[in-house]
């Protein structure tokens, strides 16, 4: 294996972890990159503790003056993980191996910065954590190896991430290897897919949809946002965090509020009802006054 200088550009606990890791395996890291507004006293203190060279990007790692000491470090290989600036030509050009990237998705086919949201929103079954060397183009390189994580249970949100996160570093750590071998990766195939930035009204729940597709919106979000409803004549919103296809027979149309308690709400969607175990009420709104009551996507003016 070329024995190369590599810069970490990132600041998480797992950045550090990768850099142990590579550390042990003979690699030769030499510094540890932030991102903007990353630099605390505990990245200093966990860069001192490994004796690596801390390097604050000040306004952007794109900045001329930032390139500058990138330059410097005459490092052959950064890894990247959880830079969130798209890097310029210029960053991308600085180190002789390129630039690798983590990336929660398949490429092409779910680049953007929500591949997590749209698999789980769409029902897929697994998704392709990428490692890959980056390119001009956004979540876009040859790809240098790529894991499938399963997601066919219905997890919610933070469970798919915690998915992603276990055993992330071994993954990342072999794709780095697989570079300094000399790996060059091969270009992903299939449609070009893009999830940018999610819109104001992706966290509200449409009950007029199947309730399949209720719930999966809900589990796409929660426990970081909850799913937002609305009640006719009340602005503020029926926060849900939690629910649960239900077996009772009764029908109602869509949106529906059928059953309310302390512990649960039950609605009408499309195609069945639906289960509320963990929800916020409107202000000034008790659960008694639901019954009867229709959620809707639309806020009321």
């Amino acid at each position: 294996m070329e024995r190369v200088r590599i810069a970490i550009l990132g600041s998480s606990v797992p950045s550090f972890e990768l850099a142990d890791a590579l550390i042990a395996a003979g690699c030769d890291v030499c510094a540890i990159v932030p991102p903007r507004g990353t630099l605390g006293g505990g990245v200093q203190r966990r860069a001192a503790a490994r004796g690596l060279l801390v390097v604050d990007v000040g306004p952007s790692i794109n900045d001329p003056a930032t390139i500058a000491k990138l330059r410097a470090l005459d490092a052959e290989l950064f890894v990247n993980w959880g830079h969130p600036e798209r890097f310029a030509a210029d960053v991308l050009a600085l180190p002789r191996l390129g630039v690798l990237n983590l990336h929660p998705g398949e490429i092409p086919g779910a680049r953007g910065l929500e591949p997590v949201f749209a698999a789980i929103l769409e029902g897929w079954p697994a998704v392709i954590q990428t490692a890959h060397l980056m390119s001009a183009a956004f979540d876009d390189g040859p790809i240098i190896r790529t894991r499938r994580i399963a997601i066919d249970d219905a997890p919610y949100r933070d469970v798919v991430e915690e998915r992603l996160r276990d055993g992330a570093v071994g993954f990342y750590q072999s794709a780095v290897l697989d570079v300094l071998a000399g790996e060059r990766g091969t270009p992903g195939a299939g449609p070009r897919r893009y999830f940018g930035k999610l819109k104001p009204d992706d966290d509200v729940l449409r009950w007029h949809e199947p309730r399949e597709a209720v719930l999966r919106r809900l589990r796409a979000l929660s426990p970081f946002n909850p799913g937002r409803s609305f009640v006719a004549g009340h602005s503020g919103p029926l926060l849900i965090w939690r629910a649960e296809a239900s077996d009772a027979a009764a029908k109602a149309p869509a949106g529906r509020v059928i059953a309310a308690g302390d512990d649960e709400l039950l609605v009408a969607a499309a195609d069945g009802l639906v289960r509320i175990t963990a929800y916020q009420l409107p202000p000034a709104l008790p659960s008694e006054k639901l019954i009867g009551a229709e959620l809707t996507s639309d806020q009321p003016r």
